[in-house]
C-alpha cells in the first residue's frame, strides 16, 4: 500500500504534545475500483504534556474532516483490508510481543483521562459488496461530542444520510443525548436521548416513512443491567410508549421485562400509511379506532403478554399470552372478548346482479379443499390456547358464552371443550 501525504505535517511539543495532518490518502488493495481506500482531509490530535508525566491523559478536541472509507468485497469473497492483516501481524507478536505483554502485567493504568471533544465533519463510509450484489453508503457523517470526562456529563450529536442499493433504500438518520460515563467505563447513562429517521425507497412500508424514538438508558455491565424508564416510540400515526428492564444482558441468556401502551390511533389510516390495499368492510365504520396495552417478558428462547388490555372500536379483549422456544414455537393464550359482530368486518355481500351460483374459479370443494390445507404446519403446531367470547354475531348468527379450548401437539388438534349459548339453548 501507498500512503500519500499531500499537506504538511505540523508538530507541536509544549504544551501541547501534537499532530496536525493535511490531505492524506491510503491506496487500495489490488483489483478494486476505487483508487484509494481512505482519505481524508485534515486530521488534529493533542495531549497535554505535563500531565502525562502524572500519568493523566489529557486531550484536547480531537478534529478529524473530510474521512472517505471506501470498503469493499470482491465476487471471491476477499475483502479490500484482507491484506492488512496477513503474515506479518503472526511475525511481530513473537518475543517482542511477549515481552511487551510481560512488562505490562506490573504496570500501572491512567491516573486519568480527559477529553476536550469529538468533532467529525463531512464523512463518507461506502461498503460494496460484490459476493452479495449489495451496496451501502453513509454520506455527510458528523458526529460532535462535549468534553469528555469521567463522571462528568457531555452531549453528543450524530447524524448522518445512508443508501443502499438492494433493498432500494435511502434516508436520513439523527442521533442526540447528554451522555455520563463511570469512572471506570463500566457504567453509562444517557438523558434525553432521542433518534429520528426518515426512510424513502421501495422496500419502505408505503414507500416513505418517519420514526422517532426517545427515552433515557442506563446501562451497568458490573451488574448486566439496562434500564429504559420513559421510552416513546412514534410512526406510521402510532405511538408507543412503555418501560424496558433488563438482567443479566452479559450473560447468553439476558432477561427482559417492561410495560408498552398504544394510545389511541386509526387502524385504516395505518393501513393507508403503510401503502397496503384498503380493507373493504360490510361496515365503513369499523377499524376506526384501537388501543392496546401489556405487560411483558422476553429472552432468546420467549416472549409472554400478561395483562393485555386490546380494544377494537366497541370491542375489548383481555387476558395473556406466551411463546416459548422460538425453533419450535409452543404458544399458549387465554383471551376474553367481550363482545364482537363479525359480519361488519366481512367484505360486502354481492349485490343480486353480481350473485352467481358458480363456484368461483380455482376454487377447491369437497375432497379438494382438505389437499389444500396446510398440513405440515397443523402437524408442527404445539398450541394450548382458551378463547371466551361474551356475545357474537358472525353469518348472521347471534351466540353468547362462547367456549374455545383448543389444544395442539404431535398431530393432533382438538377442540375440546366447546360450547355457546344460541337461540335459548346450548350447545
Amino acid at each position: 500500500r501507498t500512503l500519500d501525504i499531500e499537506g504538511d505535517l505540523s508538530l507541536s511539543v509544549f504544551p501541547w504534545l501534537g499532530l496536525d495532518i493535511g490531505p492524506a490518502q491510503l491506496s487500495n488493495a489490488a483489483g478494486f475500483d476505487d483508487p484509494y481506500m481512505a482519505r481524508m482531509e485534515t486530521v488534529q490530535v493533542r495531549v497535554k504534556l505535563l500531565p502525562l508525566l502524572k500519568k493523566q491523559l489529557e486531550v484536547d478536541t480531537v478534529r478529524l474532516d473530510g474521512l472517505e472509507l471506501n470498503l469493499a468485497r470482491d465476487k471471491d469473497g476477499r475483502t479490500n483490508g484482507s491484506d492488512l492483516a496477513g503474515e506479518t501481524t503472526a511475525a511481530v507478536t513473537g518475543k517482542a510481543g511477549a515481552d511487551a505483554a510481560a512488562g505490562d502485567k506490573g504496570g500501572d493504568g491512567l491516573a486519568g483521562l480527559a477529553i476536550g471533544g469529538i468533532e467529525v465533519s463531512g464523512a463518507r463510509l461506502t461498503w460494496d459488496d460484490r459476493a452479495a450484489a449489495t451496496r451501502y453508503e453513509i454520506t455527510d457523517l458528523a458526529f460532535t461530542t462535549g468534553a469528555i470526562e469521567p463522571d462528568q456529563a457531555f452531549d453528543l450529536d450524530l447524524s448522518f444520510r445512508a443508501a443502499a442499493a438492494q433493498p432500494a433504500i435511502e434516508g436520513q438518520f439523527h442521533l442526540k443525548g447528554n451522555v455520563l460515563l463511570a469512572a471506570d467505563l463500566r457504567a453509562v447513562e444517557v438523558t434525553a436521548a432521542s433518534v429520528d429517521i426518515e426512510a424513502a425507497g421501495a422496500a419502505v412500508p408505503g414507500e416513505q416513512v418517519s420514526l422517532s424514538l426517545a427515552s433515557d438508558v442506563f446501562v451497568d455491565l458490573d451488574a448486566e443491567t439496562l434500564s429504559l424508564p420513559n421510552l416513546v416510540l412514534e410512526t406510521l400515526g402510532l405511538k408507543v410508549s412503555g418501560t424496558v428492564a433488563g438482567a443479566g444482558i452479559m450473560a447468553e441468556d439476558p432477561q427482559l421485562s417492561g410495560v408498552l401502551t398504544v394510545a389511541q390511533f386509526s387502524p385504516r389510516a395505518v393501513i393507508d400509511k403503510l401503502g397496503l390495499a384498503p380493507v373493504n368492510t360490510r361496515d365503513p365504520l369499523v377499524l376506526a379506532q384501537a388501543t392496546a396495552s401489556l405487560d411483558w417478558t422476553a429472552s432468546p428462547q420467549h416472549f409472554a403478554a400478561s395483562n393485555l388490555n386490546v380494544s377494537l372500536d366497541d370491542t375489548r379483549i383481555d387476558g395473556s399470552a406466551r411463546v416459548d422456544s422460538f425453533t419450535q414455537p409452543a404458544i399458549g393464550f387465554a383471551l376474553k372478548v367481550d363482545r364482537i359482530d363479525l359480519d361488519r368486518y366481512l367484505p360486502p355481500e354481492e349485490t343480486a346482479e353480481g350473485a352467481t351460483d358458480q363456484p368461483a374459479a380455482g376454487k377447491a370443494s369437497g375432497s379438494d379443499s382438505a389437499a389444500t390445507l396446510p398440513l405440515e404446519t397443523l402437524r408442527s403446531l404445539n398450541l394450548n390456547g382458551k378463547l371466551e367470547v361474551g356475545k357474537l354475531t358472525a353469518f348472521n348468527l347471534q351466540s353468547s358464552n362462547l367456549l374455545i379450548q383448543v389444544k395442539a401437539k404431535d398431530g393432533l388438534l382438538r377442540l375440546n371443550p366447546l360450547g355457546a349459548s344460541l337461540y335459548a339453548g346450548q350447545y
